[in-house]
Parts: structure tokens; C-alpha cells; sequence
């Protein structure tokens, strides 16, 4: 019959089997004591003493030596998580010091260390010596792991979380590649530790091949630093990356120092931060700065060609919102670089909004003001307009049903803004506008259940929207680039800012429809347009440079069929259904494939800076070849300038303990930079080690 102890508390012997008096529990098939004190228990052995499991075929226990003698297969796990395997052992009482024979150790799942000999010291130290680790899976089909290291000794230190190899030889498929005398691995389980991390192989045709080597800086609990040096025929460069959070708030620091063949000093910065202050508010900052227009194109940093400083302070609360910022642009566009005085450099504002839900006579109030300041640097006329605004509004809407299901929405608005222009003789140097409106719209929801459990809803829309403005023209500041689209169709006005208001008497008609069936097959459409009922709809003339009374007609919809395909599409077009604008987007994954594809056509538009037609297509996509192998391309089809804008090709390779990246970068010309560049990059992650975390379920190198 088996026996079972629950609790082993030294009553027979003199000394405790435990230190500290602890309490055991020991569950085996057979236990027998014998008259010299002796404990021998066989069988299943399962011993629990403080956070440790040990697992065995037979263990005695020895009162005057106070040592474990355990044979056959051993299986130790401590409190956190680490397990050691064993052909046998000897331990002290309490599990923590011992040696163990033709063992293997287990770290976080992931890191295995196989050993002719594991000796545990002061529950601390972990010595292995002849050594082989690697977190690959090792089977009789494949013995030998596609990544291991060998060394005649490692030291595990279980406190500080490190890994000390001693004569390390590293091996890829069985081959020698690397001898270091002196080698120290962050443990699995460290999410941060000191060290260097996993380099990469770029090859670039501006700048030739070179090797980029991260070492990463833990400084503290809250602050780390990444310094990569970046060495090639053409460069020397040291990149760096800082991140620090305080106590109310984080900062970000991102950038590089370089010495090229091309320029000469060069380098960028960017710059995050935000910190939250009492009573709510939040302030925010951010720093661009790059020494000359082509180096984060060049460098593969980044893909702005317009650089950002800003400073904000923020607060959001239930009923009301305020925000303050000053911001400074600057062009890295070579065609605007000639011009660059002639841009707004530098934008000031402020605004607050509140909720008065207590006085909205029972509808919804919301108060607003709001001020404005936008410079540029020139001090000629019409090009240096420098421009400043404050402003005042309300509005009010209140809904509801009546009749046959008719959504009766009402509104009432108020804004009144005074403005200063300056060295701009084309407007009045000081302008009061005042513009009120009244609007009422209708929406009619026909919605009905089908037998199959398909859900429809079919909603006509009537709007009609009554302003009169009262004071001089002012600049389009803010309002210069208008997205007609399904979200402003039905909206108060079209112009994306304050400084544009659509006047007069106008109409918006509509329908929206949507439709879910149970196969997960689901679809959102929009269709409708905006006409003007006293021949001047100010948005589409500041849209085409036309006069115009009606929109566009307006076409969006998204598609999804389950969770394979989906389709999203917005088109424009005139009453002759040729299009000023056309933009679809399709995505389609598999079992084994994963796709994308874009396709965009504009008309040119002066006012939002398009002189050309644009025509472009974009693909991309991933194929999983086989269980480790996947190939990927992306590619970018400018039709106007009958080229590729830019193309790539990858194939990745992953195991449960590898992966390696090969790809394949082509960018031609941009608004920074005159020079296409090819870059090709190689980079070999070793999974479970350092940074190379596995995540997922792994896919294992071979089976049986």
C-alpha cells in the first residue's frame, strides 16, 4: 500500500531534517525508517519543502550527515520555475546545496544547459561543467541543435540572473564559428539586464556594407539606454536610444551621430516626453530636429520630410476640454526649401470647450473659445501673412423620435471670431466674423431580421443646414486641405478647422446602409452628396477653383466576409461619373497566406499642394512556405512617373529556437532625396537568449 506523509516533521531524530525548522511533505509508494535513523523512501517519489519539488525513484535521507542520497531519475524544480534533470544526486536537507550527475538545466522553459555535472552552492550558485546549451529541441531524429553552446564550465548566478560561460565555442549546425575565452548571458527569465544584443548586417548601395551592434544599458529600474555603433565602407555612425520613466511621466530620446563619405558631421534627434501635473493637466512635448534634408531618408530613420517641435499642455475631464500648445514646423521637401520663409514656421493656440448638459433645454449645450497665432517668417506681402484669431461659440442639438420611426435631430449654432492680419494687403488687416446657423436633420432607419438571422438596416438621411455669415473674407489658415468623406458627409460643415465656414442655405441627402449575416459576412455603405440651395457650396470651390453648387457624389463602404477578406473603398465623382478621386483597399488572409493591396487615383488639386495627377498602386504580402519558412514582398507603383516608388523582398526562417531575417530594400526618389538606395539586411536571432524571447507556441525543429 502506499504511503503517504503529509507532513515530515523530525520526531524521531534529534536534529530536523529541514533547516529552520521547517515542514516538508513526502509522498512515495514505500517509506521505511530503519533502526540507525535512517529514511528511505521508494517508488514515486514526490518531496514539497519551501517553494522546491523534487521528484525521484528512490531517496535516502541520512539524520547525521543531513544529506539526500537519491538514485535513478531525478527531477528538481526550485520556486522559480528552473528545473534540473538528473541520471542521480546528492543533496543536503534542505534541496538547496548538492551535486547532480549527467544532469540538465531548464531556465524560464526556454534555455537548456545539458552537463556531465551540476553543483548547487548556497542556493545561489549553480556550477555545470563540459557543458551544451541551447534552447532548440533536441530528438533521436535530429541530435544535433541548429545553435548551441559549448563550454567547459558555466556558472549560473540565480540572484543576479546571469549566465558566466567559460570557454564558450559557439556552434551553428554543428559547426565551430566563434571562440570566446570569457562569455556572460543575460538568464531567460531577465527581462532587462546590460549586454550586447543580437547585430545585424545591412548592406547599402550609398553606403556599402557595414554591421550595426546594439548594446543595451539598464540604469535603474525605470531608465534604459540602447547605444548601437554603425561601422561601413562609407560611415561611421553611433546611434542611440534613451527611455526613462519618472514618477508622473516618461521621455524618449532617439537618434545618431555620423561621419560619411557623403557630408561629413551629420545627425538627427528626436525627442518625447509627457508629465502629468496637478489637477489633471497633462503636458506633452516633442523635439525634430536632422542636420540636412536627405539624412533620414539616406538612413533608413524615418520617412517625415516635415519636422514637428511642440509643447502642449492638455486636460480632459467629463464635461469639459482644454488644451494649449505652441508648435514649430519645418520642411525637409526640396521643393519647398527654396520657399521655406514663405511657409508657416511657427502656430500658437489655445482652446477650451464645456458641457452645460443642466441649461440645454432638453438637448445638449457646448461652449467654446479658442484663440490662434500663425507666423511665417518672410516680411513681404501676401507671402509672409502672418495671422491671429479669437473666437467664441456655441452649439446646441437636441434629438428625437416621432411618427413611423422618424429621427428628428435639431441644431443651433453660434460663432463669432476676431482676427489680425498682417502683411497680407488682399484681406482687412482687423476682421469681427460673426456666423449663426440652424440646422434639422431627418434620418428615417428601416431595419428588418431575416429568416436566416441576416440583419439589414436602411437609413435615408435629410439634411438641411441655414449659416449667414456677417463680416470680411479671412485666409483659409486652417482649412486649406478638405477630406470629403462618409464621416462629414451629414456634419455641420466639410472645412476640417475654424477659419472655414459654409455659408448660406445648403442641403445634404443621403442613404446609409448596413447589413450583417450570420456567416460573419457584414457590410457598411454610404452614398450621397451636398448641394447648395443659393448656387455656392464654398467647400467645393475651394476644392476644385471652381464655382460650384453641388458636390461631388460620394461613395464609401467597407466589406468583411468573416475573417478572411475585407474591402474598403471611397470614390468621387461627377454626375457624368468621371472621378476627381478613387481609393480602395483590399485584404485577404489564408491558412498559409496573408495579402494586401491598395490602389489610390486623385485629380490634381492646387489648394491641398498637388499640382499632378496621382495614380499609385501598392501590394503586399507573406506566404508561409513550409512550417519554418516564410517569403514576404511588398512593392509601391507610381503610374505617373511610370516606376516602382519602392520594392522589397524578405524571407524569414523560424524555429522554436532561431529565426533569421534576409531582405531586400529598393527606394527611389522622394521629396528628400534625389538618389534611389538598395539595402539589404541579415539578422540572426538566437530565441531564449538575451533579447530573443520566444513568443508563442514554438515551432519545433524536427519530431520524434
Amino acid at each position: 500500500m502506499r504511503a503517504l506523509i503529509w507532513t515530515l516533521i523530525w520526531l524521531i531524530f534529534a536534529p530536523t531534517i529541514l533547516m529552520a525548522q521547517a515542514l516538508a511533505t513526502l509522498i512515495a509508494d514505500r517509506v521505511v525508517v530503519d533502526p540507525a535513523g535512517r529514511l528511505e523512501a521508494a517508488g514515486n517519489v514526490v518531496v514539497y519543502y519551501d517553494g522546491n519539488r523534487l521528484a525521484a525513484d528512490r531517496v535516502t535521507y541520512d539524520r547525521t550527515t543531513d544529506t539526500l542520497t537519491i538514485d535513478g531519475t531525478v527531477s528538481l524544480t526550485d520556486a522559480t520555475g528552473n528545473v534540473v534533470t538528473a541520471d542521480g544526486a546528492t543533496l543536503d536537507g534542505d534541496l538547496r546545496n548538492g551535486v547532480l550527475a549527467s544532469a540538465r538545466l531548464v531556465l524560464d522553459q526556454q534555455l537548456q544547459l545539458a552537463a556531465a555535472e551540476i553543483a548547487r552552492v548556497d542556493d545561489r550558485y549553480t556550477t555545470l561543467r563540459r557543458v551544451v546549451a541551447s534552447s532548440c529541441e533536441v530528438c533521436a531524429a535530429n541530435p544535433t541543435p541548429l545553435w548551441e553552446i559549448r563550454a567547459s564550465r558555466v556558472v549560473h548566478d540565480t540572484q543576479e540572473r546571469q549566465l558566466y560561460f567559460d570557454n564558450a565555442q559557439f556552434r551553428l549546425a554543428g559547426v565551430p564559428l566563434l571562440y570566446l575565452p570569457r562569455l556572460r548571458l543575460p538568464d531567460p527569465s531577465l527581462d532587462r539586464a546590460s549586454g550586447f544584443l543580437i547585430p545585424e548586417l545591412r548592406t547599402s548601395s550609398a553606403l556599402g556594407t557595414g554591421i550595426r551592434l546594439p548594446y543595451f544599458v539598464a540604469i535603474g529600474a525605470h531608465a534604459d539606454a540602447t547605444l548601437t555603433p554603425y561601422v561601413s565602407a562609407s560611415t561611421t555612425t553611433l546611434e542611440f536610444d534613451y527611455r526613462q520613466e519618472i514618477r508622473n511621466g516618461k521621455l524618449t530620446f532617439e537618434g545618431a551621430l555620423t561621419n560619411d563619405d557623403t557630408i561629413g558631421e551629420r545627425g538627427y534627434l528626436f525627442a518625447n516626453g509627457t508629465y502629468l501635473l496637478p489637477r489633471g493637466f497633462i503636458a506633452s512635448g516633442q523635439l525634430e530636429f536632422v542636420s540636412d534634408p536627405g539624412y533620414l531618408f539616406q538612413y533608413d530613420y524615418s520617412s517625415k520630410d516635415r519636422l514637428t517641435n511642440e509643447f502642449a499642455l492638455d486636460r480632459v475631464r467629463d464635461k469639459d476640454l482644454f488644451r494649449a500648445s505652441i508648435t514649430e514646423f519645418r520642411t525637409l521637401r526640396e521643393t519647398e526649401i527654396p520657399i521655406r520663409d514663405t511657409l508657416p514656421d511657427r502656430f500658437i493656440e489655445t482652446s477650451y470647450q464645456r458641457d452645460i448638459r443642466s441649461r440645454s433645454f432638453g438637448g445638449r449645450t457646448t461652449l467654446r473659445f479658442d484663440t490662434a497665432a500663425l507666423n511665417r517668417p518672410s516680411s513681404d506681402d501676401i507671402v509672409g501673412r502672418d495671422t491671429s484669431r479669437i473666437g467664441f461659440g456655441f452649439d446646441w442639438n437636441r434629438r428625437s423620435v416621432f411618427g413611423p420611426g422618424l429621427v428628428l435631430e435639431t441644431e443651433a449654432g453660434l460663432r463669432i471670431d476676431a482676427y489680425n492680419i498682417g502683411q497680407d494687403s488682399t484681406f482687412e488687416a482687423n476682421t469681427l466674423r460673426a456666423a449663426p446657423r440652424v440646422a434639422t436633420e431627418i434620418r428615417w432607419p428601416h431595419a428588418r431580421t431575416k429568416a436566416n438571422g441576416t440583419r439589414e438596416v436602411l437609413e435615408p438621411i435629410l439634411r438641411l443646414d441655414l449659416a449667414n455669415i456677417t463680416g470680411n473674407e479671412v485666409p483659409l489658415e486652417d482649412s486649406r486641405i478638405i477630406e470629403f468623406d462618409e464621416a462629414n458627409l451629414f456634419a455641420p460643415s466639410r472645412f476640417p478647422g475654424i477659419d472655414g465656414i459654409e455659408d448660406g442655405p445648403r442641403a445634404a441627402v443621403g442613404v446609409n446602409y448596413y447589413r450583417a449575416a450570420p456567416g460573419g459576412w457584414t457590410a457598411n455603405l454610404a452614398f450621397g452628396r451636398v448641394a447648395s440651395l443659393d448656387g455656392r457650396l464654398e467647400f467645393s470651390e475651394t476644392a476644385s477653383g471652381a464655382d460650384a453648387d453641388q458636390s461631388e457624389w460620394l461613395l464609401a463602404g467597407r466589406l468583411s466576409f468573416g475573417e478572411r477578406l475585407w474591402l474598403s473603398s471611397r470614390s468621387l465623382f461627377d454626375d457624368n461619373v468621371a472621378f476627381t478621386l478613387s481609393e480602395t483597399r483590399i485584404d485577404w488572409q489564408a491558412n498559409r497566406t496573408r495579402l494586401s493591396s491598395s490602389y489610390l487615383f486623385a485629380q490634381p488639386e492646387p489648394s491641398e499642394g498637388r499640382d499632378d495627377k496621382l495614380s499609385e498602386w501598392s501590394f503586399g504580402g507573406a506566404v508561409d512556405l513550409t512550417e519554418n519558412w516564410t517569403a514576404s514582398a511588398d512593392w509601391r507603383y507610381d503610374f505617373n512617373e511610370g516606376r516602382a516608388a519602392r520594392a522589397g523582398l524578405g524571407l524569414d526562417f523560424s524555429t522554436d529556437c532561431i529565426r533569421i531575417d534576409l531582405s531586400v530594400t529598393r527606394r527611389y526618389a522622394t521629396s528628400t532625396s534625389v538618389t534611389p538606395t538598395t539595402d539589404l539586411g541579415f539578422r540572426v536571432s538566437l530565441l531564449g537568449v538575451g533579447n530573443g524571447q520566444k513568443q508563442g507556441a514554438s515551432r519545433p525543429a524536427c519530431r520524434g
